[in-house]
């Protein structure tokens, strides 16, 4: 109910902040104000559709007949969300900083894609509008996915098709090393020995050793 002063019947203006612009309509005939729309803009504490700010402000003391001026929210303001798939963290939290956002989380994920420590995923994905205050989740590439395979038998192969043969079994090529070692008796460039050795239980991201022949 309207709070009349003792001098005048004067009122003390009611909040109508966060209220629909019915209610706030309601409210305001039974205070024996009137209210007036001013239009809408953006609000990160109001909801949509909802008063976000009042001209007399709350408690403010009035005479009957007054208008109250509502601003109606539109909600928070949307924002770009850059795309940072492929970039380092840093380098991704600044560029998210910048576009006014914040990253709220970061999480490991394995990846065939990128490398170790690279943005391999972002929540939500950039290159969209976003609400002002949508937090980012990226997710870091830990490294290529594992799987478990037995080692193939790649001596007497050709380097050549050594490599061939690793890549069948998606092995992770970064990660093999090469020796040569002088093997008159043998073509240039046959796989004489190797780490892990055959038919050994291992995974795809293992580090190979290959040990290669050579005439010098």
């Amino acid at each position: 109910m309207p709070l009349y002063l003792n001098s005048g019947r004067e009122i003390v203006a009611p909040d109508l902040i966060g209220k629909d612009l019915a209610e706030a309509q309601n409210i305001s005939r039974a205070y024996e104000l009137g209210l007036v729309e001013d239009g809408k803009d953006f609000s990160n504490t109001a909801p949509p559709e909802t008063v976000a700010m009042q001209i007399p402000s709350p408690g403010t003391i009035l005479k009957p007949g007054r208008r109250i001026h509502v601003v109606v929210s539109r909600g928070p303001r949307p924002l770009m969300i850059p795309d940072v798939v492929g970039k380092s963290p840093v380098q991704a939290e600044l560029e998210i900083k910048s576009a006014g956002l914040e990253v709220i989380d970061r999480r490991w994920k394995a990846s065939d894609k990128y490398p170790r420590g690279i943005v391999a995923e972002q929540y939500p994905p950039g290159n969209q509008e976003v609400p002002e205050n949508t937090g980012v989740i990226l997710f870091i590439a830990n490294g290529r996915r594992e799987n478990n395979v037995v080692m193939p038998n790649l001596i007497d192969l050709s380097y050549q098709a050594a490599m061939e043969t690793l890549a069948v079994y998606q092995f992770n090529l970064e990660k093999i090393t090469v020796q040569h070692e002088e093997a008159p008796q043998l073509l240039p460039d046959t796989v004489i020995d190797q780490l892990p050795d055959p038919g050994v239980p291992t995974n795809t991201n293992a580090e190979i050793d290959l040990v290669v022949s050579t005439t010098k």
